[in-house]
């Protein structure tokens, strides 16, 4: 089971890697692409790219997959929709900053789902939260409290609440089947506020935008949200955002090696203190080390 663990807790710190990438790729879309719409596809990209698997899959789709999928889906949809719409109203620093308050939302809401989370989980959690804080900011935002700051917290309980039902039906459903009902979910919800947001798509949009397309929608999401739902089985959901917060370290180290883009001695520090708690969390419980000694 420890190997499992390990091999999991991999597979998701691969995912934070992917993700980090992913940034910059979505950054450079925002130019030749309207935001939901580049959502819409890059989910509709990652549904159709597990359709060939799932056609070979021996485990017939169940009623519990689909609602599963489908909380998911909304939750993820609600998360990525008003971070857009967040990102019009504050500045990218808080919007990282609130974001990744998901983190320590996961263990909070534990407590009233009868969830519960171990003391290094706790410590880790705001480690991570302290660490995207200098890494976002250096450590001078303030001004909390307009419009956007407010869709943040609202988005950063939607992605929690995404971890929890990931981590509620993971473990009894296959993990393809389930990706791909959470993808459609998140396109065709997305998709929905695009055309109500009046945002316009076209062709040639489209065609400028096709490497942050393939890449944020085949192995972003094809690939690395796929990876994340199959680990969540063997690892608790605090546990898991705790991993996939370094998302935004290795976004930093991406934009170092392929921008040139530089970072203060605060966001280094930032980085340091993210990997910490990841290191903090795989540490073993006494509980644990209690088994394994009997």
């Amino acid at each position: 089971m420890k190997k499992t663990n390990l091999i999991a807790s991999a597979s998701l710190l691969l995912t934070a890697a992917i993700w980090g990438l992913s940034y910059s790729a979505a950054a450079e879309a925002m130019e030749t692409m309207a935001p939901l719409y580049f959502v819409f596809i890059r989910y509709i990209l990652g549904t159709l790219i597990l359709l060939p698997v799932i056609a070979f899959s021996k485990k017939r789709p169940s009623k519990s997959l689909f609602i599963g999928g489908f909380l998911c889906g909304i939750c993820l949809a609600g998360g990525e929709i008003l971070q857009q719409f967040g990102l019009l109203y504050t500045s990218a620093g808080k919007a990282g900053f609130l974001t990744a308050l998901y983190v320590i939302m996961i263990p909070l809401i534990g407590i009233f789902i009868k969830k519960k989370t171990d003391w290094k989980v706790w410590c880790a959690s705001f480690l991570s939260v302290a660490g995207a804080y200098l890494l976002c900011s250096d450590g001078t935002i303030s001004n909390f409290g307009n419009f956007g700051d407010l869709l943040m917290v609202i988005c950063a309980l939607f992605f929690a609440f995404q971890f929890i039902a990931i981590a509620k039906f993971a473990p009894q459903e296959d993990a393809l089947q389930l990706a791909a009902v959470q993808f459609f979910t998140v396109a065709v919800i997305s998709g929905i506020a695009a055309v109500t947001a009046g945002e316009s798509c076209s062709w040639s949009g489209i065609c400028a935008t096709t490497y942050p397309l393939i890449f944020c929608g085949i192995i972003a999401i094809g690939f690395a949200c796929t990876v994340q739902i199959a680990a969540q089985k063997y690892v608790h959901p605090a546990t898991s955002s705790i991993i996939l917060s370094t998302a935004s370290v290795f976004a930093v180290f991406w934009g170092w090696l392929t921008l040139g883009e530089h970072y203060t001695f605060a966001n280094i520090i930032g980085c340091a203190i993210i990997f910490s708690a990841v290191v903090l969390v795989q540490l073993p419980s006494k509980k644990v080390a209690e088994n394994q000694q009997d």
